[in-house]
């Protein structure tokens, strides 16, 4: 499914200014940009934001200003070293907003200091304490954008093998699915992509996987077996290097029968779901709304 939302030539040039060698730069260095950008981002007044501190791992709560009817877990992207921004908080603000849920984002520990499995742990943490706090009726969803999406699918395996209540879905932007950047797009969509490099994310990849194989399943979700996942929206944009990372999974996860929908974005970019002043950013969130809308209603029952 390919949605039309293609972006104005401004944009591409105000992203490769932003993005000027952000790849070439260590760790260090964009954790230190990055709040740079970040202090000069409006945080949203739509909802409410705070910390929340009844988990193991810190978090914030992003709550709508009349009543909550179930709850988000978000994972932020980042390569699986940056943290979470006021772009990753607006988004979600947006999204409870429409859907009239909470939504729990955890600040999950990032390489390279914490490589694999530590920031999985921490959200398998999360996930626990949410069907303790909430119950197995309560509407239950996870989202995630890049390296925040193969989390949220290393959390789906996890959450299989350990035999809780799946999600009632999943949506994903721009999921990171493929550590390896095997894929054709990688090289194809190397001169369009105003934001990713596969240089610098080989290195987030290798920071993050410490000694594991880059194709390990929860790694790289691409290679796992996908059996029991819920069903799952994925937006990716046609203009990024990990559009074969959306398409490949989506393919995967039709064979082993699984409910998943892929929503292309003609022209979009990486994650453009961020950019509040876009079109398509309003249309993209209000498919993620219709979606939570379409599956919500199933949690009238039990979770098995």
């Amino acid at each position: 499914m390919k949605k039309s939302g293609k972006a104005n030539i401004i944009y591409d040039i105000f992203l490769r200014i932003l993005f000027f060698r952000w790849h070439q730069m260590t760790v260090w260095q964009r954790r230190k940009r990055l709040r740079f950008i970040n202090a000069l981002t409006p945080l949203s007044k739509e909802n409410l934001v705070e910390g929340f501190d009844r988990f193991k791992v810190p978090a914030k709560r992003i709550t709508t200003r009349s009543m909550v009817q179930g709850t988000i877990l978000y994972l932020h992207g980042g390569a699986y070293v940056l943290g979470m921004t006021k772009n990753h908080i607006n988004l979600c603000s947006k999204i409870a907003h429409l859907v009239g849920m909470e939504i729990i984002a955890p600040h999950y520990r990032l390489a390279p200091e914490d490589p694999f499995p530590s920031a999985l742990n921490d959200v398998v943490s999360v996930y626990s304490d949410l069907l303790l706090q909430k119950g197995k009726t309560s509407p239950l969803f996870i989202g995630g954008d890049s390296a925040g999406g193969g989390l949220a699918l290393a959390l789906l395996q996890e959450i299989r093998e350990r035999e809780f209540p799946m999600p009632d879905g999943a949506f994903l932007f721009s999921p990171w699915t493929d550590l390896t950047l095997s894929s054709n797009s990688v090289i194809e969509k190397a001169r369009v992509d105003p934001i990713l490099s596969s240089y610098g994310l080989r290195e987030d990849a290798r920071a993050y996987a410490g000694n594991l194989p880059l194709d390990s399943p929860r790694i790289s979700p691409l290679f796992a077996s996908l059996h029991g996942f819920p069903p799952t929206l994925i937006q990716v944009g046609t203009q990024e290097i990990l559009l074969d990372d959306a398409r490949s999974f989506a393919e995967k996860a039709r064979m082993a029968g699984i409910d998943v929908v892929l929503s292309e974005w003609e022209g979009m970019f990486h994650v453009f779901q961020t950019f509040p002043m876009l079109d398509a950013t309003d249309a993209a969130i209000k498919e993620v709304a219709a979606f939570i809308a379409r599956h919500k209603s199933s949690t009238s029952r039990e979770r098995d």
